[in-house]
C-alpha cells in the first residue's frame, strides 16, 4: 500500500487542527502550535525551580539536613523526576482513553497539545542531562543505564520537536515513566528510615508490577510498529528510526528488565543501591 498521496493530506489537516478539536489543548489553554523554543525554555526553567523548591522546602525537615550532599541532591532531583512522572501517566494516558487521534496515523497524526508535550519532554531531559552530568562530575560516579536513558531520550525528543513527526510513539513512550514516582518514594521513604512499613512494602509492590508494565507498553509499541510499517517505513524519517528501535529495544531487552530485577530484590531487602556501594568503597580501603 502506498502511503505518499494520503500521507500529504493527513499531514496537511492534522497540522491545521485547531485547539476546539483538541480538548486537551483547551484545558492547558493552547490555541495554536506553540513556539518550540519558549515551551523548550520555559520546561528547564519550570524544573529547575521545582528542583529548588523542593530544597527550600525540605530543609525545614531533620530527615533531609541528616543526608549526605549527594543524597541531598537526589533527595530533590526525586521531587523533580516525579512530578514529571505524574504529568507523563495523565498525558498518556489521556492519548489511550479520552483522545484517539494519534492512533488514525502513527508518523503523521498530532494535535496542538503533543506539540506542547513533546517540546516539555525535550525541557525535562535537557533538565536531566545537565543535572546527571554534573552530579557524575561533582561526586565521581557514572551510571551507564541511566546516562544511555537520558541521552537518547533527548535526542529522540529532540528529533521528534524537529520534524514534528512521530507524536503517537513518543506521546506512548513517556508512560515508560509510569514507574518514576514510585521510585522516588521508594528512595526517600529508605532515607526517612520508613522501610520497614506498611506503605513502603505497598509502594515497592506496586513499584514491581509497573515495570512489568513498561514491558508490555514497549511490547504493545512493537505490535503497533509491525501493523504500521509500510507507513513507517514511508513516512518516519530515518534518524527517528534508528533513535526509536534502538531506545525501544534496549528499554526492552536490557533496561527494563535490568531495573526489574533491582526493584525486585529491593522488595525483599530494602536498600539504598548508592548507599550500598559507598559502604562497599569504604570497606575496601579499610582493608
Amino acid at each position: 500500500m502506498s502511503y505518499n498521496k494520503m500521507s500529504a493530506k493527513r499531514y496537511m489537516s492534522y497540522n491545521k487542527m485547531s485547539a476546539k478539536a483538541d480538548p486537551l489543548a483547551q484545558l492547558i489553554g493552547i490555541t495554536a502550535i506553540p513556539s518550540k523554543a519558549t515551551v523548550i525554555s520555559y520546561s528547564v526553567m519550570v524544573s529547575f525551580a521545582v528542583f529548588g523548591l523542593s530544597y527550600l522546602v525540605s530543609f525545614h525537615f531533620s530527615t533531609y539536613r541528616s543526608l549526605k550532599t549527594k543524597e541531598k541532591v537526589f533527595w530533590c532531583l526525586a521531587f523533580a523526576r516525579a512530578l514529571f512522572g505524574v504529568f507523563c501517566i495523565f498525558t498518556s494516558c489521556w492519548y489511550i482513553f479520552v483522545d484517539p487521534t494519534l492512533f488514525e496515523d502513527v508518523i503523521l497524526a498530532s494535535t496542538l497539545s503533543s506539540h506542547f508535550i513533546v517540546d516539555v519532554v525535550v525541557g525535562f531531559f535537557m533538565f536531566e542531562c545537565i543535572a546527571f552530568f554534573s552530579s557524575c562530575i561533582v561526586f565521581r560516579e557514572f551510571d551507564m543505564a541511566l546516562a544511555a536513558h537520558h541521552l537518547l531520550s533527548l535526542l529522540g525528543y529532540s528529533l521528534v520537536v524537529y520534524s514534528e513527526k512521530t507524536h503517537f510513539f513518543s506521546t506512548l513512550s513517556i508512560l515508560d515513566e509510569m514507574a518514576t514516582p514510585f521510585s522516588c518514594l521508594c528512595w526517600m521513604l529508605i532515607k526517612a528510615k520508613m522501610a520497614d512499613t506498611y506503605v513502603w512494602k505497598i509502594n515497592q509492590i506496586i513499584l514491581v508490577h509497573l515495570f512489568h508494565c513498561r514491558t508490555l507498553l514497549e511490547g504493545y509499541l512493537f505490535l503497533w510498529s509491525y501493523r504500521q510499517w509500510d507507513n513507517i517505513t514511508t513516512n518516519m524519517p530515518w534518524p527517528s528510526f534508528v533513535v526509536l528501535y534502538l531506545f525501544l529495544t534496549l528499554q526492552l531487552l536490557v533496561l527494563t528488565p535490568y531495573w526489574t530485577y533491582k526493584k525486585t530484590k529491593q522488595l525483599f531487602k530494602s536498600e539504598d543501591w548508592n548507599h550500598s556501594e559507598e559502604k562497599s568503597e569504604e570497606h575496601a580501603k579499610k582493608n
